[in-house]
């Protein structure tokens, strides 16, 4: 996969673009030639769960909760009370974390690229590979 830059960029960092323009509610619109798009890059541009939050009818972009050299985390609120959760390594090595989401409550936590509720509670703890973003859906119990 290229953008066009020299080196190629990794599935992780596509990913990891598709998640952020859906957090921001920035509009989608594919550059490449659609005719020969590979399954990877049809499985990150049309996943569903992910596009949904990018179509919210709320209409709200996500809040920048922490930004450092190592993390970006952003939280939107989502127009049936749920929340979107994504958390960005910025590094080139993968990385451990712990993130309390801030919320009152107890919530489902679901994996949008991987379909699965993954665990419950109000934080996640886990690993998040070099420049991959994981983009969860906090669904309130």
């Amino acid at each position: 996969m290229t953008d066009g830059r020299e080196e190629e960029i990794t599935k992780a960092e596509y990913a990891s673009q598709m998640s952020l323009w859906c957090m921001l509610a920035s509009p989608l619109a594919a550059t490449n030639d659609i005719r020969h798009m590979t399954e990877e890059v049809k499985r990150i541009l049309l996943n569903p769960e992910v596009i949904l939050l990018n179509q919210d009818s709320l209409g709200k972009q996500a809040v920048r909760k922490l930004n450092n050299e190592t993390w970006i985390v952003f939280l939107k609120p989502l127009a049936n009370g749920d929340y979107a959760l994504a958390i960005l390594n910025r590094t080139d090595q993968t990385r451990k974390i712990t993130y309390n989401f801030g919320l009152t409550g107890n919530y489902q936590i679901r994996d949008l690229w991987q379909h699965k509720v993954i665990a419950t509670g109000n934080n996640w703890s886990g690993n998040v590979n070099s420049y991959e973003t994981k983009l969860f859906r906090l669904i309130r119990k």
